[in-house]
């Protein structure tokens, strides 16, 4: 009975995990990782799984002591400016003996430039008459991955196991599988199970020459739940050129079953960390159930945030973004602080407040606001708004978080000025924003929302986007 509840307790932790991802009642496991393709364009790598267990098993036709499972994929990418899709047949083939579940493995590489899309699959079992289509749509931001002057790493890609590449291997037959000399074959549950199962992981780092040296130190961690370190690995590697592939294996044994994280950093001459990536998994271990992970008091919090070291610019910088999320007075007492320990406090306690998991040392709401910040800074400026952020698409992006759906129209037949429009279905029911840039300056404003308190305007297109509106002698279209 007590091993029937721990099985319970660890199935719960892992539909809790997965739910927030979509994947609790979507048979087919995915992963999606990025690396560089080209000067332009990122390679965006869909792996996906599927146990054998959901599919019609049917006898094969030339050896009826075999059975047969496939199931149909269709893959579709969309932007306002691209749209791509493929379909699959995902298949095995085994004895009729053999009750095991067996997984099935698949990936698709889609070479896109960086932009927001939304990567909607659709699976059926190919073998079942009237199967369902299950359904699974997946906003996807894909990251410009060229720029060489930065040291930086594509995504972490969790593997089931990573060899040398070799012809002759009869094991190795997929050849989306492999990549760099390698054989990596994806595991996209990221789910590790057994006593002392290996954990893979292949990464990508791009602009070594930054290093100007001939060997560079990479530090991986694993870290629990709550973000606490379990143990790390030290290596230092040769640099070959001014990218190159890096892989790594390590047991997970004596690791209790449970959510952990994977992360890679360099280590530089200032002896700081340059933190390049992080990836989760779950790990299942019959023989340790999971643990309470510690839960950290507010002056650890505090001490392993990024607020603990910052200076008076950049605490600048996050009172004036924060105000476009604060309540009216929210911010008022931090302009009455004199001391720079008291500010960085005041703004710590300001993300506390919105932390989803205040229990452990990463605010994911905070770190979602950095992340469309720095998007912002990128990508919306302009001389007026040099910083990008204090933009209007800036304030909406840092309010409102990336819009499910952007619609451009940059270069119109009736010569409209160019706008966007942005969709965001998750937001007072679903919203739209309008930006118009009527001086041609790239300095979109906005003039036209369905959000609540938002500024309306159903007229925005003839009184903003048409040109020579106010201009009596114009013709009106």
């Amino acid at each position: 009975m007590m091993r029937h509840k721990w099985w319970l307790t660890v199935i719960a932790l892992l539909a809790i995990q997965l739910s927030v991802i979509g994947q609790q009642t979507f048979p087919l496991s995915l992963s999606i990782s990025q690396f560089r393709a080209d000067s332009i364009r990122t390679r965006v790598e869909v792996a996906y799984s599927i146990a054998d267990t959901h599919l019609v098993h049917q006898i094969h036709s030339s050896h009826p002591d075999y059975a047969v499972v496939a199931a149909e994929i269709q893959f579709f990418i969309s932007s306002p400016a691209y749209s791509d899709s493929l379909t699959v047949v995902l298949e095995s083939t085994k004895s009729i003996r053999d009750t095991t579940c067996a997984l099935l493995v698949g990936k698709r590489v889609f070479l896109l430039l960086p932009d927001q899309y939304t990567l909607t699959v659709r699976i059926r079992d190919a073998l079942r008459q009237r199967s369902a289509v299950l359904e699974r749509k997946i906003p996807l931001v894909v990251r410009s991955l060229s720029e060489r002057s930065v040291l930086s790493a594509s995504s972490i890609e969790l593997a089931q196991f990573i060899r040398y590449h070799n012809t002759d291997d009869v094991e190795q037959k997929n050849p989306s599988f492999v990549k760099n000399g390698f054989y990596v074959v994806p595991l996209p549950s990221h789910t590790y199970e057994g006593t002392a199962p290996i954990l893979y992981a292949y990464t990508e780092l791009y602009g070594l020459e930054q290093c100007r040296c001939d060997s560079i130190q990479l530090h991986y961690r694993i870290l629990d739940a709550a973000h606490n370190e379990v143990f790390d690995l030290r290596y230092v590697r040769p640099v070959v050129g001014e990218a190159q592939a890096e892989i790594i294996s390590t047991s997970l044994d004596g690791l209790a079953s449970g959510v952990y994280y994977l992360t890679l950093a360099v280590e530089r001459s200032t002896k700081e960390e340059l933190l390049l990536g992080r990836q989760q998994f779950f790990l299942l271990n019959p023989e340790l159930p999971p643990q309470q992970p510690t839960v950290l008091s507010e002056d650890e919090l505090f001490l392993q945030s990024p607020f603990a070291t910052m200076d008076n610019a950049q605490l600048e910088v996050e009172i004036a973004s924060a105000r476009f999320i604060a309540r009216a007075t929210e911010l008022d007492p931090y302009f009455q602080l004199t001391d720079i320990a008291a500010k960085r406090r005041f703004v710590f306690r300001f993300w506390l407040q919105r932390d989803p998991d205040p229990s452990t040392p990463v605010n994911e709401r905070y770190e979602e606001f950095r992340r469309a910040r720095e998007y912002a800074a990128k990508f919306y400026r302009t001389p007026r708004f040099p910083e990008g952020w204090n933009s209007d698409r800036g304030r909406v992006l840092l309010k409102y978080g990336f819009p499910t759906q952007i619609d451009r129209a940059y270069f119109n037949m009736d010569g409209a000025h160019p706008h966007e429009i942005w969709r965001y279905d998750n937001v007072q029911g679903g919203v739209i924003f309008v930006f118009v840039d009527q001086q041609g300056t790239e300095n979109f404003v906005l003039v036209h929302s369905t959000a609540l308190n938002e500024i309306r305007n159903e007229n925005w297109y003839r009184q903003f986007a048409m040109p020579n509106y106010l201009d009596p002698n114009a013709r009106v279209r």
